[in-house]
Parts: C-alpha cells; sequence; structure tokens
C-alpha cells in the first residue's frame, strides 16, 4: 500500500514539474535534455531522426524564473523548436559567412564552440535569432517546404522568447535584439513594431549597460570588450543607414559616446585550438563601412535634422564631400571594388559609397549644380553596374537588406535626369533604369518589400513615358541643330504658387498596396510659360479585406495620373520614406 502511494505521490511530482519545467525531448545534435526547474538537466543520447527538434539550455535557472504560463506559451509557440541538424548546421554556415561580417554581434569561436558541445549548448534566444536571420539567404531550406525554416515563423519564435525574458544574460538579449532588427518583409515590418522598434531597442539596452561609455570597458575581459565594441558600432551602423534611408531621427548623439573605434584587434577571436582573427577582409570591410556611416552624419543626416538652417546643410554637405574624398583615398587595396577584380564585400562598400553621393545629390535638388548632376549619375550607373555584377555571379541573393535601399536611391537619381536634351543620354539611362527593375526583380525574391518598389517603379517609367521624353529631347536637338535655342534652359524659380494638394491613390494589384499620391502643382513664374512641378507624399497601406467606403476619400485608379509621369522624381524618395506609416493607416 505503502509503495503504490509512493508511486502515486512520484507520478503527481512528474506531472508538477512537466507543468512547471521543460520537460521534452531534444534530438539537437543526438542528444536529449530533460530539464526541471530545480534540477540539473539530465543528457542521454537519441537514436531517433525528425524533422523538428526540442532545444533547452543547460542552465536551469533560465527556467526557474519563469511564470509557468510563460512556459506553456513558448512551448505552443515552438520556441524550442529546430530544424534538422543539417539544416542547423547550413544556416549557422550562411550566417557567418554572408550576415556576420555586416553583424558582426556574435563571437564565431564561442558560439561554435557551444554549438557542437550538447553539454554546453549556445543560448537558445541567439540560436534561434541566427536561424532567423540566416533563413532568408538558405533557398535549399526555404524550398524544403518546411514551415519551421521560414524567416517568419522564426521571427515569431525569437520574439517569443524575448518576449518571455527566457534569456537573461544582457550581452545575448542584445546580440539578439540587433539581429531581430534585420528583419524585413513588408511595409508592417517598418512601422512602429518593427525595424525602428527593434532599432531603438538594441540603443537603449546598450546604453543601459554603458556600452557608449569608454570607461565602462576597463574591468572587462579582452573577449568582451571586444564584443562589446563590435555590438554597439554594429548598433551605430543601423542608426545611421536607417535614418538616411527613411528619414527617421537619429537616436545616437555622437557628443554622448566615448567608444574607441574598431581596429583589426577587436576581430581576435580565441578558443581552445588555435588563436586566430576571422576573415581579414570581412573585419577591414566592416571597419570601413563605419566610416562611410560616420560621413552620413556630415550630410545626410544633417539635412533630415529638423533643427539643421540651409547654411548648415550645405556646410554639411560639403564637408561630406570631402570625407568621401579622404575616404577613397584611404580605402584598402583590397576593398577597392572594380569589376575586373571583384570581391563581394568591396562591392557592397563601393555600393554604399555611390548610395551616399547619390543621395547628397537628391538632397539639394532642384538646386544641385552640372557637375553635381554628373556625378550622380556615374554613381547611380555605378551601383547599378555593381548589382548586375553581384547577380552575374550567384551573390545578389546574399546582400544585406539595405541593397534595396541603394537600388532604390540609384533609380530615384536616374530618373531625375529624364529631362535630358540629348537623346543619346536619354537612352541610356533607360537602359540602366530597366537594369534596376531587374535588380530589384531579382532580390524581391531574397526581400519580398522589394516587390513593392518594382511594381511602382514599372508605372512611372513604362514604354509610353519613355517615349514621349525622347520625342522631346529629340525636338530639342533639332532646334539646336537649326541654331535654334530650346526654349527650356530657365531653372525653376524659387517663386512658385501652390494650388490645393489633390489626393490620388494608385493600387499596386500584384503586392496589394493602395499607394496615396499627394500631388502639388506649382506654377513657373518665368517667360508666361507654366511648368507643372510636383511633390509626391505617398502612403502605403495594405489592400483592404472588405469595403470600407469614405465619402472623403478618392476613388482609387489601377492607372497612374499623368501627374505622376512629371514627377520632380527626387521626391519619390521622400515618398518612400513615407512607407513608415504603413501600420498607422485606416483601411479604406
Amino acid at each position: 500500500m505503502n509503495a503504490r502511494n509512493d508511486t502515486r505521490e512520484g507520478e503527481k511530482e512528474r506531472q508538477r514539474r512537466r507543468q512547471r519545467g521543460l520537460l521534452f525531448q531534444n534530438d539537437f545534435l543526438g542528444w536529449d535534455v530533460r530539464e526541471s526547474p530545480r534540477s540539473a538537466p539530465s543528457i542521454t543520447r537519441s537514436t531517433r531522426s525528425c524533422t523538428e527538434y526540442g532545444y533547452t539550455s543547460r542552465n536551469p535557472i533560465l527556467v526557474d524564473h519563469l511564470d509557468p504560463l510563460d512556459v506553456d506559451i513558448l512551448h505552443q509557440r515552438h520556441a524550442f523548436d529546430l530544424p534538422s541538424q543539417a539544416v542547423c548546421d547550413a544556416l549557422v554556415d550562411v550566417f557567418f559567412k554572408w550576415i556576420a561580417p555586416v553583424l558582426p554581434v556574435i563571437n564565431r569561436h564561442d558560439f561554435m564552440r557551444r554549438y557542437r558541445n550538447p553539454q554546453d549548448p549556445p543560448s537558445i534566444l541567439l540560436l534561434q535569432a541566427v536561424l532567423m536571420v540566416a533563413s532568408r539567404f538558405h533557398y535549399d531550406a526555404q524550398s524544403s517546404g518546411n514551415g519551421i525554416i521560414s524567416p517568419r515563423i522564426l521571427y515569431k519564435k525569437v520574439k517569443a522568447l524575448y518576449d518571455a525574458g527566457y534569456e537573461r544574460d544582457p550581452t545575448t538579449v542584445l546580440q539578439a535584439v540587433v539581429l531581430l532588427g534585420v528583419y524585413w518583409d513588408g511595409p508592417d515590418d517598418l512601422t512602429e513594431s518593427g525595424i525602428f522598434y527593434w532599432s531603438r531597442l538594441g540603443i537603449a539596452l546598450a546604453q543601459e549597460n554603458g556600452l557608449h561609455k569608454s570607461e565602462n570597458y576597463v574591468t572587462l575581459s579582452a573577449t568582451k570588450r571586444r564584443i562589446w565594441k563590435r555590438i554597439w558600432w554594429t548598433l551605430y551602423t543601423r542608426d545611421r543607414s536607417v535614418a538616411a534611408a527613411f528619414g527617421r531621427p537619429l537616436h545616437i548623439n555622437s557628443e554622448d559616446c566615448t567608444v574607441e573605434d574598431l581596429k583589426e584587434s577587436d576581430f581576435i577571436e580565441y578558443d581552445e585550438e588555435n588563436d586566430s582573427a576571422t576573415d581579414r577582409t570581412a573585419i577591414v570591410f566592416f571597419m570601413q563601412y563605419v566610416k562611410l556611416c560616420q560621413l552620413m552624419d556630415l550630410g545626410l543626416c544633417l539635412k533630415l535634422s529638423s533643427r539643421s538652417t540651409e547654411d548648415s546643410r550645405m556646410k554639411g554637405a560639403a564637408q561630406c564631400e570631402l570625407g568621401l574624398n579622404d575616404w577613397l583615398v584611404s580605402c584598402p587595396s583590397e576593398l577597392q571594388w572594380r569589376q575586373s577584380r571583384h570581391n563581394f564585400w568591396s562591392a557592397i562598400l563601393y555600393s554604399t559609397f555611390y548610395t551616399i553621393v547619390c543621395q547628397l545629390h537628391l538632397l539639394q535638388a532642384p538646386d544641385s549644380s552640372k557637375e553635381a548632376q554628373s556625378s550622380a549619375f556615374h554613381a547611380a550607373t555605378s551601383i547599378v553596374s555593381i548589382l548586375e555584377t553581384l547577380q552575374s555571379r550567384g551573390e545578389l541573393k546574399y546582400t544585406p537588406s539595405f541593397i534595396i535601399c541603394h537600388a532604390v536611391v540609384s533609380f530615384v537619381t536616374l530618373r531625375s535626369q529624364m529631362e535630358a536634351s540629348i537623346p543619346s543620354l536619354l537612352h541610356a539611362i533607360r537602359q540602366n533604369l530597366e537594369a534596376n527593375l531587374d535588380m530589384l526583380q531579382v532580390l524581391s525574391h531574397t526581400w519580398p518589400i522589394a516587390a513593392m518598389f518594382v511594381e511602382l517603379f514599372r508605372i512611372m517609367t513604362g514604354p509610353e513615358q519613355f517615349e514621349r521624353k525622347l520625342s522631346v529631347a529629340a525636338e530639342k536637338c533639332r532646334k539646336r541643330a537649326c541654331g535654334e535655342g530650346d526654349g527650356d534652359s530657365t531653372p525653376l524659380s524659387s517663386s512658385v504658387r501652390f494650388k490645393r494638394p489633390k489626393v490620388q491613390q494608385v493600387i499596386l494589384p500584384q503586392t496589394r498596396i493602395v499607394l496615396q499620391i499627394l500631388q502639388r502643382e506649382t506654377q513657373k513664374q518665368s517667360n508666361s510659360q507654366g511648368t507643372l512641378y510636383n511633390e509626391l507624399n505617398t502612403r502605403v497601406e495594405s489592400m483592404p479585406s472588405g469595403d470600407h467606403s469614405d465619402p472623403n476619400r478618392s476613388s482609387p485608379v489601377t492607372e497612374v495620373d499623368p501627374m505622376l509621369e512629371e514627377c520632380d522624381a527626387s521626391a519619390i524618395l521622400r515618398s518612400l520614406r513615407r512607407i513608415i506609416d504603413a501600420g498607422n493607416t485606416t483601411p479604406l
């Protein structure tokens, strides 16, 4: 009788542990983990082979501090399930080859040592974050049809682990937050709960832990000091690149930071077998990329600041030009990109450089000089050339998300020069625009958000628009051949008269996006000949599932208004920044 009671009590105790703790099978790397909050895990080999794997860390305190309800929610969200070992291995390889050089926030040797050790595996939060980022670039995994390796599903798992407070090591949490910040599937991921949220959160967590102050590094071990510096400068690059691309305010004030610049020694990673650094080209790439992001402070970000004056913006732009010159002169030879000696990381670096050149021109348009326009045209075509070279070598699909912004800026720069009066130049612009759209189409297979840009840009550069502009250019050329003036050489006057804005909606049926176009007509006060100067302010909305009519809202149209064709192309870039309002719009 006593034995039976003991058996019942034992069964009840085991059931209570199942409810409170993590008692599940783990086939990751061929071992099982059974963990309860009050006992060390027992690890046994497993001979089973399955698609998904349960996983947990060796440290029981990671579970003990969680509420049982949170643990149950994590199980329901499959937060501890992993792909097969082969897929995990492939995703980890993809991460350190194609992603880590841009986001060098993880010590590879330390991570891989724990990854291969079933007795001391890496944090499940960090591992799931690594798999999430890499899954977008691992096409064999995506084509297998296994939902567990979908970037969106993995994102939800990482977010669930973060929200539950599963991981308590501040550095590990910060590493995961940085990786969460690069998730980008569609317009919704640009809202307050997407890229900008994780970017701001990462900066706030880093500052809370003192990563922005050099005096806080003194007492750290050499390994932790290196990883802290890399995390901080990664957050810095994210802050600057997001601000420049989408017109968002900066969150890192350089004057408040005393962290030293990165050195090659900051990338040394130790393990038990050897003391070595990662690939030197990748190291130098990130150091040079940080310098380019610092140049954004001088021109692009200053231009976007509401507190800046026209004089300060012009001065900042000139300083940025000087900085770009100094950067080119000092750029290491192994990272100087040429088509004949292509290197993936030098291509990404120079694409960033040329994008800054284009943006400096666009942010000064329409007042930029002929030299600036020529420089911007060269930079825009260079970006297209870099993208085509990457595609020809099968590397475009591995590029980071900010390459989409590079392509968009290149397109806008080329589109802004479609008023050329030389037919041969117009043909060259069209050829580059078509190549740009082809590259964006390829990028859409990796980054779905690119499909929206492709659809919008194809509307703006159709054959009819080109033929119309070509006929105008040819007519101007004939007038010059006859010794006549083209009658349209007077620049746009700053004295303009604005009419009431008119709102029109343009539907992009393929991507299920509605653009709200705010059109302003301005009339040029010269030679009594009116010219339209239009500015677009777009707001991206998800297509509605039902009919929500609004009497004050104009009806959507599927064909672009001629006003859109004639718009000032530099306004397109400003318009695209309104994408961030997507999550705050009401349904039609």
